[in-house]
C-alpha cells in the first residue's frame, strides 16, 4: 500500500457495501474489502475489532438510505400532517426494494434476523408518526405497525421477484387501502380526524372499501 494511501473508516464501509450489494453477507471478508482498497486488512482491524462491527455498520448504511428514501417521498414538511405520512413510510420501502431486490432478499429473506435489526433501528421514525403525529398510544401504533409490516411485506416479496412490475401508483393505491383496513380494526388517528380535510378524505376512502 503507498505511504500515502489513508484508508478511512468511510472508505472500508462503502468497500464491504459494495461487496454486500453484489454478493451478500457472506463475501463480506477482510481479505475481500482489502483487496478492494488496495491495502492489507490492517486498517480494517485498526477500525474495527472483528467483521460483526462491520457489518453492523454496513446495516446501518443501509437504514441510512432507507430514511433518505423516505425523506424524498413523505410530505412531513406540509403544514397539515395526513395518513400518507405513515403511507410514505410503506412507499419509501417498496421503492427501495423495486430499486436493489437483491439487498431486500439478503436482508429479510436470506438472514431474516438482519432485516429486525434494519426494523429495530427504524422504529423511533415509525412510533413517531403513529403516537406523536396520527395520536395513537404505544400499544396500538405498535400493533398497527406489526398488521402492516405483515402485508408490506408480502408486497416487498411480490416487488423484488420481479414477477409482475408495480407502478408508484398502484403501490401508493394498496398501502392507501391497507392503511383504511388497518384502521376498520383500530379505529382513525384520533389526532387527525380532527382535520376536516383529513376527515373527509377518510370517510371517502372507508366507503370506497364498502363497494
Amino acid at each position: 500500500m503507498s505511504a500515502t494511501k489513508k484508508i478511512t473508516k468511510d472508505m472500508i464501509v462503502d468497500a464491504a457495501l459494495e461487496i454486500f450489494r453484489a454478493e451478500g453477507f457472506d463475501a463480506v471478508t477482510s481479505r475481500r474489502v482489502a483487496f478492494k482498497l488496495g491495502c492489507s486488512t490492517q486498517p480494517i482491524y485498526f477500525e474495527y475489532k472483528n467483521m460483526d462491527e462491520l457489518k453492523n455498520d454496513i446495516v446501518k448504511k443501509v437504514v441510512g438510505q432507507l430514511n433518505e428514501i423516505f425523506s424524498s417521498v413523505s410530505n412531513e414538511g406540509k403544514e397539515e400532517p395526513d395518513e400518507f405520512v405513515y403511507r410514505s413510510f410503506g412507499l419509501s420501502f417498496l421503492k427501495f426494494v423495486q430499486a436493489d431486490p437483491f439487498v431486500f432478499r439478503q436482508i429479510y429473506i436470506v438472514d431474516g434476523k438482519i432485516g429486525r435489526q434494519v426494523d429495530n433501528l427504524r422504529m423511533p421514525i415509525i412510533l413517531d408518526i403513529l403516537e406523536n403525529k396520527y395520536g395513537y398510544k404505544k400499544e396500538t401504533a405498535l400493533a398497527i405497525h406489526k398488521m402492516a409490516s405483515c402485508s408490506l411485506m408480502g408486497m416487498a416479496v411480490f416487488v423484488s421477484s420481479g414477477y409482475k412490475k408495480i407502478s408508484e401508483d398502484e403501490m401508493q393505491k394498496n398501502l392507501g387501502i391497507l392503511f383504511a383496513s388497518i384502521c376498520s380494526v383500530y379505529g382513525p388517528p384520533p389526532k387527525l380526524m380532527k382535520i376536516e380535510k383529513f376527515r373527509n378524505h377518510f370517510e371517502k376512502l372507508m366507503t370506497s372499501l364498502k363497494k
